[in-house]
């Protein structure tokens, strides 16, 4: 999904359409994920945000065992529901 961020949330309409269905809790899309982030209910609302990764120093690596850190950039796709909230999706 990380092509998604190359242009507006609003001219990908998949990605639109992927969001209505974790919201609904579809089984044919949580089965496109390697886990289910939502095990027990469909989440109410859903956004998504830009970060920056970037490798971790030798040192760092060795000392956490971390490869990335991540800065974060902002908001890429507002709060958005099935109903109501800030944006409704339908």
């Amino acid at each position: 999904m990380w092509f998604a961020a190359l242009s507006r949330y609003e001219q990908n309409p998949w990605l639109l359409n992927f969001c209505a269905r974790l919201l609904e809790g579809s089984p044919e899309v949580l089965a496109l994920l390697q886990r289910n982030p939502f095990p027990h209910t469909p989440p109410r609302y859903i956004r998504a945000v830009v970060y920056d990764y970037h490798f971790t120093s030798f040192t760092t690596r060795q000392k956490t065992g971390a490869w990335w850190r991540r800065e974060f950039k902002g908001l890429y796709m507002p709060a958005v529901s099935l109903r109501g909230g800030e944006q409704a999706l339908k």
